[in-house]
This record gives C-alpha cells, sequence and structure tokens, in this order.
C-alpha cells in the first residue's frame, strides 16, 4: 500500500520548481568544462544578466566587460556584440541572449566569451555623478580607492575587492558549518538580547524600548523594571543549550559599546562560538577544545582556497596560500612559557601576571612563524566562569624577580594567536564546580543575583564538564585575506560616531 501524506490534508503535491537561470560563474564554468574535454560547445542559447564593467568600440564589433558578482577576483566574461552599439555605457544592468562560444584571447579568463545576439539595458546608470566610477576602472587598493568605499557603504559591494571578500568570508562560513555538521554539533539560535554581561568588561549596549525614553523616568518599563542588553557573547545561553544536546555552535552577531578607533575594533561584529560537552579532566579537556579549535579555522582557511574561483578571489586580494599552516600542527605554549620567551627576548617584556599586549601577540605569532595556542593563563583578570587549575605555578627570578616563589593561580583557558593579527580565538574550561564557580564571582565582584540559572541551575542538574571557544568572523577574515582593516571587510562597520545607514 502506497503511504504518504492523507489526501484529508488538502496538501498538494509541489510542482518541480523553475530553473533559476544561470550566473555568468555558471556559463563560463559549464563551457570551459566542454572545451576541457576536448569537445566544441553546441552553442545553445543562453540567458545572462550582469552589470557592464566596460566597452569597447570597433567598427564592425563592440566588446563588453561584463560582471554579475559570482566571477572570482576582478574577472569578467567578455561579451561580443556585432556592430557598434552606442547605447550601452559602464555600469548599467543589463540582460545578453546569445550563444557561448571558445574565445580568441590568450588569458584564462578568455577561453570562452558570449556572442549576444540582443541587449537590453534594465537600469541605466549615470556616471557622471557615480561614486565608483574611477574605482570600478582600477585595480590597485590604494589609499584614494580606499576612502572613496567606505564613504559609500551602500556600493561597496560593486567593488570587486569587497566582492571577492565577500565570497570567501560566504565559504569559510559554509566549510565552518560542514564540519561543525560533520561532528554532530547542533547548530542553535541563541538570543541577541541578554540580561547580563558575559564578558564583564561593562562595554555593554542596554536596550531601551522607544515608548519608555519617551516616558524618560521608567527606561525598563518593557522589561518590567530588568535591565536588558545587545549580547557581547551567547557563551552563557551556549552552556545551556550543550548541557541538553552536548555539542552545539552559533554564528551570531555581538555588540561591544568601546570606542577604539583601531583596525581590529568594530561596536558590530560576528562571532562563531562552540560549546562541547564531556571534556576529560585536566588538562586533556582543554586539549580536546583546542583540538576542535584547530579543525573548524584549518577547515575555513582551506575552503578560502579551495576551487578555481576561490583561488582567484584569494590571490586577487593578494593572500598566500600557507599550506604548512594547514598540515602541520599548531604550538601549544602555556602562557608561563611565553612570558619566559617574551622576558628573553622583547624590548618592552612582560612579568608573570601582565595581560599579553598587541604587540606581545604579534611579536609570539611571528616567532613560532605559525598560529600558536598560548594556554593557561593567570586567574586574575580572567572571566568568572574560566576553571581554575589545580596546579599553582611556582614565579622564578626569569618570571618575575620581586615574586620569586609566590604560588599564583592559572586557569584553563587559552587565545589562538595568529600572524600579523594577534588574537583571533579565545577560549576556555567552563568551571563546572558550584562552590569554585562562587568563589571566582565573588572575587570578580561579579553580582549572582541574576545568574542562578547559569550558577546554580546549570551545575547542579547535572552539570557536565564541558569548554568551548570564541572565533572573530571579521579577524579571521582579515588574516585569511591579508586585509588591514576590518572595517573593510564590512559591509556595513559600526563604530562610534555618526551612524549614517
Amino acid at each position: 500500500m502506497r503511504r504518504g501524506v492523507p489526501r484529508a490534508l488538502g496538501v498538494r503535491a509541489l510542482s518541480a520548481p523553475a530553473a533559476m537561470p544561470p550566473t555568468l560563474a555558471a556559463l563560463r564554468c559549464n563551457a570551459e568544462r566542454v572545451l576541457d574535454e576536448g569537445r566544441e560547445l553546441a552553442n545553445p542559447p543562453v540567458t545572462a544578466h550582469g552589470w557592464v564593467v566596460s566597452a569597447r568600440r570597433q567598427k564592425t564589433r563592440t566588446f563588453l566587460e561584463v560582471n554579475d558578482g559570482t566571477l572570482g577576483g576582478d574577472a569578467t566574461l567578455q561579451v561580443v556584440l556585432s556592430g557598434d552599439v552606442r547605447d550601452v555605457a559602464p555600469g548599467q544592468a543589463v540582460c545578453l541572449r546569445g550563444a557561448m562560444k571558445r574565445g580568441r584571447g590568450q588569458r584564462r579568463s578568455q577561453r570562452v566569451e558570449l556572442h549576444a545576439d540582443s541587449v537590453d539595458v534594465l537600469a541605466d546608470s549615470d556616471l557622471a555623478t557615480y561614486p565608483l566610477a574611477n574605482v570600478m576602472q582600477r585595480h590597485a587598493h590604494d589609499s584614494a580607492i580606499v576612502d572613496i568605499v567606505r564613504r559609500e557603504s551602500h556600493l561597496k559591494a560593486r567593488t570587486p575587492r569587497f566582492a571577492a571578500m565577500a565570497r570567501t568570508r560566504a565559504r569559510m562560513e559554509l566549510a565552518m558549518a560542514a564540519w561543525f555538521a560533520e561532528n554532530d554539533f547542533c547548530k542553535v539560535a541563541p538570543p541577541i538580547i541578554t540580561a547580563s554581561d558575559c564578558e564583564g568588561g561593562g562595554e555593554i549596549f542596554r536596550v531601551v524600548a522607544d515608548a519608555d525614553v519617551r516616558e524618560r523616568d521608567a527606561l525598563t518599563t518593557f522589561w518590567s523594571g530588568h535591565d536588558a542588553y545587545l549580547t557581547v557573547s551567547t557563551q552563557l545561553h551556549l552552556e545551556a543549550f550543550a548541557l541538553g544536546l552536548s555539542r552545539v555552535w552559533a554564528l551570531c552577531p555581538v555588540f561591544r559599546a568601546e570606542g577604539s578607533a583601531t583596525n581590529r575594533h568594530l561596536a558590530e561584529f560576528w562571532m562563531c562560538e562552540a560549546e562541547l560537552c564531556w571534556l576529560p579532566p585536566d588538562a586533556a579537556g582543554l586539549h580536546r577544545v583546542l583540538d576542535c579549535t584547530e579543525h573548524v579555522v584549518k577547515r575555513a582557511l582551506h575552503a578560502a582556497w579551495d576551487g578555481e574561483r576561490a583561488h582567484d578571489d584569494m590571490a586577487f586580494l593578494g593572500a598566500e596560500p600557507h599550506a604548512a599552516w594547514l598540515s602541520a600542527p599548531w604550538p601549544r605554549v602555556p602562557y608561563t612559557e611565553a612570558v619566559r620567551l617574551l622576558r628573553a627576548h622583547h624590548a618592552a617584556p612582560p612579568v608573570w601576571g601582565d595581560s599579553l599586549r598587541s604587540e606581545h601577540e604579534r611579536w609570539l605569532a611571528d616567532h613560532f612563524a605559525s598560529p600558536v595556542f598560548v594556554t593557561d593563563y593567570p586567574s586574575g583578570g580572567k572571566p568568572f566562569y574560566m576553571r581554575e587549575n589545580r596546579a599553582k605555578t611556582t614565579l622564578t627570578p626569569d618570571l618575575d624577580p620581586e615574586r620569586v616563589g609566590a604560588e599564583e593561580a592559572t586557569v584553563a583557558c587559552f587565545d589562538l594567536l595568529v600572524p600579523g593579527v594577534g588574537e583571533l580565538v579565545g577560549g576556555s574550561v567552563r568551571e563546572e564546580r558550584l562552590d569554585m564557580l562562587r568563589a571566582r564571582m565573588a572575587h570578580a565582584g561579579v553580582q549572582a543575583a541574576g545568574l542562578q540559572w547559569y550558577t546554580d541551575d546549570l551545575r547542579r542538574y547535572g552539570g557536565a564538564p564541558h569548554g568551548g571557544f570564541g572565533l572573530g568572523m571579521e579577524r579571521l577574515l582579515s588574516w585569511a585575506t591579508h586585509t588591514e582593516h576590518v572595517r573593510d571587510l564590512v559591509g556595513f562597520p559600526r563604530v562610534k560616531g555618526p551612524l549614517r545607514y
């Protein structure tokens, strides 16, 4: 007997979806595949859409360079039209009908071209006022181009450089999602509005209802008298998900109200965060989190170069593949050993217990000529949720000559430092021992009143050993593409100052 949806529900079988029109990348790929197989193109009629990048006119033919955002790097598809076509100009959106044929050019991008029988202008473009008119004709990433593109964020996606970065980011995110799926991580949707500051840094945005603002004296009425913030990290909520699903991850925007005007900071950025349960005891638990982190980042880096279009994008961006970073394991160095190295070689070294400054992080990454994990930082100054290690660190003269013999606590945490950027990922084993967690909160001055759900309930009711990490997507893309300023990686960057969009 045939089984299916009961007819009584009134559900009809869906018809086959209409075919999506081919992109320029698909047209080129399909035509080149035929040539690679030693066959000649059959020249079936095709329809293509794109924006005109340039137009060259001769007596008998007109040559257009067209792009639709799907080709790699700054590549275009050459379109050949019969006659001197005068009503087509750069910037226009066009519909082209014709056939793909073998090209006559010497470059790889000219192996195939579109011989168009007709061209319809779908949208005109006023070159006299178009802010990016000159940018589209220049390939150098000089300061003049950067300034223009930063001012005109709403047009940024039309530039070859940003388009290449957007495609690269999409590939990396898809690859990371694939790795998580292959390893039974469940993608979850944590809240963006929260009741707490996860990091405890105080750099938070408060969420207030417009109606409450008009009342002025009651800014928390919408939340029944409670404060609400934009999340700085989804970690606490991810822990709650993990303690029922074992392995979870999320890709979400996070927000930090810091006024740093550096090339590394944004007020709104995206984090890939993951939590995993059933960690083994002591150092093995932290190393399992490190293994997970290393696999995820390596998968993303591999995806950035995987395939012809991906390679074209990365080469156009001036990136390097660094194949050795993908094949070799990344060094893992305790904070204590990192301080010894810095005190022996760095001009402005820290003493044990100091935070590593940006120049320290970059020096360590350059010293190892590789991404490097720095682990087991001093407990002082670290967030309350990090698990304290059982063993203490005894200070020696090469760590701090003024505190020789002191016994200091460390926590099972790490930062992944990468060349040219510094810190890329941070993570830790979470403190599952309720008494230790309460003690760390008290020592850090964290108010426990609004966190009982996290501290008490998650720990008292089957709080298995767990840990996780957070990876900044913009910094990952900055590192992979050799882009110095994170604002150039984001379509509409949010920083302190006027908000135009």
